[in-house]
């Protein structure tokens, strides 16, 4: 069984869904969140590791997955943060989008807890839809980032 594997910007789409890393890229306008997500391809194994636990955050948790489609297997762990504020990687897929492509779980450790964030790529504050109750896309054209002030069209979706 073939599985489409394309490299996109930053990583890897996996039969249509995304793997992305990133990191800080701090500079010394901006304090360093010491988060990040990484991505490791070993021949059919993908591995996607991320934190987004730093210094600052407090309420911590660990979730994740392992995949398997054919002899393609995708591992996934993620070192996250109920209280986060910033966040320099990227989510990786949720484990539903991929088991509505047939992928078998092969183990699943934790829950992911957020969905809907949205990241400022001036300042790496996230918006989060849960918190704020309202979906990124409704908030009007000329809404600004409540830390630094850049407009809507700088923010990316990130998880």
């Amino acid at each position: 069984m073939d599985i489409p594997v394309e490299k996109i910007p930053g990583g890897f789409r996996v039969d249509g869904l995304e793997l992305k890393g990133g990191k800080c890229g701090c500079t010394s306008v901006l304090p360093c969140c010491h988060s990040w997500s990484k991505l490791k391809r070993n021949g059919n194994v993908l591995i996607h590791a991320s934190k987004a636990s730093t210094p600052q955050t407090r309420d911590h948790f660990s979730w994740g997955y392992t995949v398997r489609k054919g002899d393609f297997v995708v591992e996934v762990t993620m070192e996250d943060a109920r209280d986060k504020s910033i966040f320099s990687g990227y989510y990786p897929p949720d484990l539903e989008d991929w088991k509505a492509r047939g992928w078998e779980v092969v183990s699943e450790t934790g829950a992911r807890e957020d969905y809907g964030l949205w990241r400022c790529a001036a300042c790496k504050w996230l918006y989060k839809e849960a918190v704020e109750k309202v979906k990124f896309e409704a908030l009007p054209a000329e809404w600004r980032c409540a830390v630094c002030k850049a407009g809507k069209n700088v923010f990316e979706r990130v998880g």
